[in-house]
Parts: C-alpha cells; structure tokens; sequence
C-alpha cells in the first residue's frame, strides 16, 4: 500500500504538479526488495509455493523423492545461509553510506537480504518439520489398515 501511494504520488508530482519528487521512487524500490524478501519467505510454506520443475521428480519413486527433496531444501539452507552471510555485510558497508534521496542509511534496505535469508530458512524448516510430524502421525494409521 505504501509503495502504491509512493509511485502514485511520484506520477501525480511529475505530470500534474511538473515537479517530481526526489524521495518517491527510492522509497518504492526499497520497499519493492523488502517485499521480494518477505514475500519469498511467505511462500516457503507450501511446497508448491515458488516456481519448480517438477517433472524428473515426480517420475521418481516416492522413497527417492523424498531424498531429493530434502536434498533441495539442505541446498535452499545453504544458499540462504550464503545470502545471510554476505547481505550482513552488505549492511555492515551500507552504514558508512546514505541513499541520495531520502538520504537515509543504506544499512536499511540491505536489511532486507539478511532477514529476508533467515525468514525463509526458518519458515521451510518449521513447514518441513510439521510435514514430517503429520507424515509421522499417518503412519500407525497406514499400517493398521
């Protein structure tokens, strides 16, 4: 909503006002990263939630593709654990400096990497743990029948 009422805004004062504003757009591209980030986190729940070719594993048998599977969710962590990592430091650079328009410290929109990085890693292990506890619960159920 508020990125809607920057870019808006910074249309209104351009083409109405003749005057653009300095501040509108940065805001919107800040804020179009922070929610890229939390976003990308919002989806790890689902299994189905971010674009993946499926095809080779659900051709495979299910044993196997659980282990692909959790294979590609270790590969998920790690990735996040590297993106964590360096937008860190990324931060850590971005508080020496100030944005131009809004002149604010760069360490906040690099924020968004990190936290972005460890929403997602915490929310696909908290999504795969409760799909083993609910696997887990079917199980007796299967067997009995």
């Amino acid at each position: 909503l508020v990125m809607l009422i920057s870019i808006s805004y910074q249309v209104f004062a351009r083409y109405v006002l003749g005057s653009p504003t300095f501040w509108s757009e940065e805001l919107a591209r800040f804020l179009i990263v922070w929610l890229t980030m939390l976003g990308s986190a919002s989806l790890m729940k689902e299994r189905d939630g971010h674009i993946s070719v499926e095809y080779v594993a659900d051709k495979l048998p299910m044993k196997i593709g659980f282990v692909v599977g959790f294979i590609r969710d270790l590969l998920t962590i790690a990735m996040c654990g590297l993106l964590g990592y360096y937008g860190a430091k990324l931060v850590e650079v971005g508080a020496r400096t100030s944005s131009s328009g809004m002149q604010v410290p760069m360490s906040f929109p690099y924020l968004a990497i990190p936290v972005g990085a460890l929403l997602i890693s915490l929310v696909l292990l908290i999504a795969r743990i409760g799909e083993l506890s609910t696997s887990c619960r079917k199980l007796p159920e299967e067997i009995s029948q």
